[in-house]
């Protein structure tokens, strides 16, 4: 016990120091005075800075501290860390090369040495310096390891971060940063089962990682095991309720499955971080048209409309709605509107085809149906649609030449011969239907009565009959 108060009495103590450097340091601005700081107090001001992720102030503390103290190497050291952190990898490239002239055993310095040659590309001299670091390193093995492991993971060359951090926890197998980081280069590499194994390492140490059951919903999303996201994104919201980003991917997750009502929970919830998401709001349309709740749906693609004009799949989702309202002319608006800022949408540019073919525009409805296709022709449905709308027309033959075009993306497909069957037995053309009838038994019996669904007189064709009683799994 009395170690415990001894420690915790030195911390005390230094976080007042610090407390009181900053004070001073901060009158000292306000009043324009000028003030003396030591070397350590000059450290405590930036450590400070640093930590709040304050780095030109950190800069401007160091350089009154070399000042004070011009021969200073550890603020030298600081001011080359705090310009690493600014991004000015080539002053941090001077500074260090002239710092490890005097002292050439800091193994710092050669970090951050190595850390700026590696991104301004030079690799081979960047290997060469983080060499020095670690055999420079004495006691601080573990440490400097795993700082050169995340320059490379920061210059994404994730399997050398992973090389570095595999010695790392050769040295402590529960260092919980190495495990953290090599769970991520995983990650990144696609190694989803690798990242999970090691992401679970991490957590067995550190259960109250918010971060770490986040990622791990992201790796079971992409895996598509979406009930084990689901609970991981729970967890980390358990630890955490306001990781926003944690209730857009819940959202996501239950909307995947399904979910309805719970996606709508969570995207929701996620608004109230970020109020005027408009891809948010977009979600919980969609959630409720699939939902079958229509006015709910059109109310939230409208949200999103407001606080973003340009949203292509807002617009699209208002067309939507109000096409399923009947409410055409007004449904052709919006989704015009839709493809004004993405014309490149292949639903789009059917459903344009649907609403304008139920409006007569018989010319915007096949151009549309077309882009569609063009956009997307390993869509069977566009296929499919383009030729009902043209057969609905009595465009018969056009049908029959959209359908024939489709065969040439999808080979043998049963749906498209029953189809074509139909439209050549109602073009009295019955040798070429039967030809593509039984194509489609050979394929898919299962679906022959959608031959009838597109043309029902089919049932009265002794052809027709005989061909499908020949295929009948029963007769075989």
């Amino acid at each position: 016990m009395y170690w415990e108060d001894e420690e915790f009495d030195f911390y005390q103590e230094e976080d007042d120091e610090t407390n009181e450097a900053l004070n001073r340091y901060e009158q000292m601005l306000k009043t324009g005075s000028k003030m003396y700081f030591d070397v350590i107090q000059i450290e405590y001001i930036t450590e400070r800075f640093i930590e709040e992720g304050r780095f030109v102030p950190a800069l401007q503390a160091v350089d009154l501290g070399l000042e004070i103290h011009p021969t200073s190497i550890a603020l030298k050291t600081r001011k080359a860390n705090i310009l690493f952190n600014l991004g000015e990898v080539e002053q941090v490239l001077r500074l260090t090369n002239h710092l490890l002239k005097v002292e050439d055993s800091n193994h710092e310095l050669h970090l951050l040495k190595g850390s700026s040659l590696l991104l301004l590309g030079h690799k081979r001299e960047a290997d060469a310096t983080f060499q020095l670091a670690l055999e420079n390193a004495f006691d601080d093995t573990e440490e400097v390891l795993f700082n050169v492991g995340f320059s490379y993971e920061q210059n994404g060359n994730y399997k050398h971060a992973i090389h570095y951090m595999q010695k790392v926890l050769e040295l402590n197998p529960e260092n919980e940063g190495a495990l953290y980081e090599t769970a991520f280069c995983y990650e990144k590499l696609d190694e989803n089962e690798k990242s999970l194994d090691f992401y679970n390492r991490y957590l067995d140490i550190d259960p109250y990682s918010d971060s770490a059951w986040f990622n791990m919903g992201i790796i079971y999303t992409k895996i598509n095991d979406l009930e084990e996201s689901i609970e991981a994104y729970e967890y980390a919201l358990v630890i955490n309720e306001d990781f926003s980003n944690a209730w857009f991917n819940l959202g996501h997750s239950n909307m995947i499955l399904g979910n309805y009502y719970d996606a709508i929970d969570a995207f929701l919830k996620y608004t109230d971080y970020d109020e005027s998401n408009d891809e948010a709001f977009c979600l919980i349309g969609e959630c409720y048209l699939k939902l079958g709740e229509i006015d709910k749906a059109f109310n939230n693609f409208q949200e999103a409309i407001t606080y973003n004009k340009t949203n292509a799949q807002a617009y699209f989702g208002v067309g939507l709605t109000l096409k399923l309202k009947n409410d055409l002319h007004k449904s052709m608006q919006y989704l015009q509107k839709a493809l004004n800022y993405n014309e490149t949408n292949s639903d789009y540019w059917f459903v344009m085809g649907e609403v304008s073919g139920a409006l007569n525009y018989h010319e915007l409805s096949d151009d549309s149906y077309h882009e569609a296709c063009n956009l997307s022709p390993e869509t069977l449905p566009n296929w499919l649609g383009y030729a009902e709308m043209l057969y609905k027309k009595g465009r018969v033959t056009k049908a029959i030449s959209v359908l024939n075009e489709a065969q040439e993306h999808h080979k043998n497909n049963a749906l498209i011969n029953y189809r074509l069957a139909a439209y050549l037995l109602e073009s009295d053309n019955e040798p070429k239907a039967i030809k593509h009838l039984e194509k489609a038994l050979k394929n898919d019996y299962s679906n022959y009565n959608y031959l009838f669904d597109a043309y029902p007189e089919a049932r009265f064709s002794d052809s027709v009959n005989k061909l499908i009683s020949k295929y009948n799994p029963i007769n075989s």
